[in-house]
This record gives C-alpha cells, structure tokens and sequence, in this order.
C-alpha cells in the first residue's frame, strides 16, 4: 500500500515508518515546511511533502494516490506550548480535515487509523483504579486542551464511521517509551514530587512536602512512590516497538474498522519493582515515600479487545524498555527516535 503518514517525523511515526517500508509498503510523510527532522524522512526510504494539517487544500493534496493513512499528527504537551487555539486548529480542524479528504476519496481509501490518547480518560481517582480498565471503564471528561480535543476527534471519528462509511480505527496511546526514556522518567525522581508540592498552601499538601524534604539530601534519588495507605503506585505504558507492531498489525484489517483501541505494554510496572532496578543503573540513591494529598497514579489496561480483533500481542515489558534505554544510552540501540512523546501524564 501507499500509506499517507501526518506526524511522520516523530518518534512514534519514523518507526512506524521505518516498518511499513521494511514490510514493502511506500510511506509518505506529511511534514510542515521546513521540519527539522524531515531528514529522518529520507533515512528510511519515505517520501515527503509539506503542508499544514489545518489546510483542507494542503491535506487534499497530499491524500492523493495513497491507499491508506495513518493520523499521528497533533499538538500535544511535549512538543509545546500551544495556545487554546493552536490545538483546536491543529487537532480537531487538521483531524476534520484529514477525515474530509479520506471521505472525498471513498473507496479509494482502504484504512485510516488515528491516534488518540488515553490522556481523554478520567483515569486518576483519589484511591486508583482497583479494576482493569478497558476501553468502556472510564468516562472521557478532560479539561486539559490536549486531552480535550482528542476526545473531540474521536468524536469527529465516529461520525465519519457511522455517517460515510469511512473504514477509520482509533487507537488510544497509553504513555510511550522511546529510546532511552525509562532511565530519564521524571515520576521516578524526588525533585519530580517535590516541584509538585510545592507551594501548596492545605494542610496535607504542607504536611507530605515537608516528608519530602527530610529526604533531600541534594542528590535528587529515585522514589517509590505510594498512595496515602502505603500501596505503591502502578502505570500501564507502551513501549514504542510495541506501537510498531500494532500498526503492523491492523492495517487493512475489516475487524477493526469502526474500533477503538486502547494499547500498553504485556503489563504495567509498579514503582517498587521498577524504581530499585532503575537506581541501580543509575547508580542512585532509593527513598520511600507516601504522596498524600496527590491523586496516586494506578492503572491496568486490558487490552483483550486490540488481541482479538486484530492480533495485538505486545512483547516489551518494562524491563525490556529499560534494556534499551540503557543501550541507547551505550549506543547500541535500533530505535531512530528518543525524543519524548506521551499519551499521558
């Protein structure tokens, strides 16, 4: 197939790229004028034209003789700031736009997959989430403008489906992991929760900064964090190979059309597995410490839904993450991307 890629320079898209290419497909990456890291574009063997998703005109022309596309291209938290307005044009406009130009092609175009988040997700109760999650758990009430205006296109996606047929499939990114970036995640560092807690002004919030305090010894160690009753916090994320496969996966496949996905990792990591296996990489120091008066951070994902349909079946666990970040970090790794990218936060 041809396959139309928006956000073809990032982390997630040059991979994904990489790999279409590598199983015989052409890519062709739709970049702004004058992208950086178009480059990386040439690297793999895709072809590139520029234009701006919030351009009906620009989209249309770049849709053109492809066969399939795959939306990764928004403004999200890393890649900022971003203005309210920004975001609507570049993710609920240039998201209209790039379904309009797919309806404009109808039957010409055989798949289109959108990346959204699971940034849309109310996912951070004050006790955690004791059940596994899947993709009807929870309600999307963000009021973030990323977030929000995810929810939007998964809305514009749905009508797309249900109204013009539009073969689109909806996959949701957890927080995603690129080469290097298990050894520099800032929630594993005191000076993270620390930053967090301060300048609160209750009562709780003084109480668990001042705890905070008495382990700063200036040498900002990793910390296991735990929810007010000491159980240690748990996060489900994804590992950008992992990503890659997914694509791989469902492209073209008629099951999924009309889907949504959430994606992770084989299983989440908990802070007291992780974080010690971290500081010894790192060589540092390991603190305990209760977070009361912040949200914890506790969540599962099922993913038997992207199993079923089109045979998702993740392989990189957190260890298998932090392997390559450390051989990224020795120069070894195969990833193209390590820049930060999240569909959380």
């Amino acid at each position: 197939m041809r396959i139309l890629m928006t956000g073809a320079t990032g982390r997630i898209g040059a991979n994904v790229g990489r790999r279409m290419i590598d199983n015989g497909h052409s890519v062709l990456g739709f970049t702004i004028p004058n992208d950086p890291q178009a480059s990386k574009l040439a690297a793999i063997g895709a072809d590139v034209t520029t234009g701006h998703l919030e351009s009906l005109d620009d989209v249309r022309r770049a849709m053109a003789n492809v066969d399939a596309v795959f939306h990764l291209g928004a403004a999200f938290q890393a890649g900022g700031p971003f203005s309210p307005e920004q975001y609507m044009q570049i993710n609920v406009q240039g998201t209209f736009n790039v379904f309009e130009a797919a309806r404009e092609r109808a039957g010409a175009i055989r798949h289109l997959v959108f990346s959204s988040t699971d940034a849309t997700l109310d996912k951070y109760p004050p006790e955690g989430n004791p059940e596994v999650l899947n993709e009807q758990s929870l309600t999307q009430t963000q009021t973030d403008w990323y977030g929000f205006t995810k929810i939007l296109g998964e809305r514009l996606a749905d009508r797309y489906v249900r109204a013009d047929g539009l073969p689109i499939t909806v996959f949701r990114f957890p927080w995603v992991w690129g080469a290097g970036e298990f050894l520099d995640f800032p929630h594993f560092r005191l000076s993270y929760f620390l930053e967090s807690f301060r300048g609160r002004n209750d009562p709780t919030g003084r109480q668990t900064l001042a705890a905070l305090k008495a382990l700063d010894a200036g040498d900002d160690p990793l910390v296991i964090a735990l929810d007010a009753n000491g159980r240690t916090w748990k996060k489900h994320t994804l590992d950008v190979r992992d990503i890659v496969q997914a694509f791989e996966r469902v492209l073209g496949v008629h099951r999924a059309f009309g889907g949504v996905y959430q994606l992770g990792g084989p299983e989440p990591f908990t802070w007291r597995d992780a974080v010690p296996v971290v500081a010894e990489a790192l060589d540092r120091r390991v603190v305990e410490a209760r977070m009361t008066g912040m949200p914890p951070t506790f969540y599962e994902f099922d993913l038997a839904a992207a199993h079923r349909d089109f045979g998702f079946q993740p392989r990189h666990h957190w260890r298998s993450t932090l392997e390559e970040a450390t051989r990224y970090r020795d120069g070894g790794s195969d990833s193209i991307i390590p820049t930060a990218v999240e569909g959380d936060s």
